[in-house]
């Protein structure tokens, strides 16, 4: 799976392959206690909202499946849609401090 390989190559994020969903969920607990613009990430919803305001990639948080920790992906999209968020992704995490 893409999305699958393109994040295991990403520092400080992993994931499992799904069996088949159509949905990814992101393991983020490396990047807790880092910061985006000030707000400190530490809960999946921040990190999904600092994606979403830095980024306008949408995630859904895991806290909305008791995964906190995680943060979900679809991937019922087109490669052009998926590759563009995983760069959007490299670009955030390689901003965080």
């Amino acid at each position: 799976l893409h999305m699958v390989d393109r994040i295991s190559k990403i520092p400080g994020v992993s994931c499992l392959k799904p069996e088949g969903a159509f949905y990814v969920m992101m393991n983020i607990k490396s990047l807790y206690g880092k910061s985006c613009n000030g707000t400190v990430i530490n809960s999946a919803d921040d990190f999904a909202q600092c994606f979403l305001d830095e980024k306008l990639v949408a995630v859904v948080p895991g806290t909305a499946f008791y995964a906190d920790g995680y943060v979900r992906w679809s991937y019922a999209t087109s490669l052009e849609n998926i590759n563009e968020g995983m760069d959007r992704l490299e670009e955030f995490i390689s901003t965080l401090k």
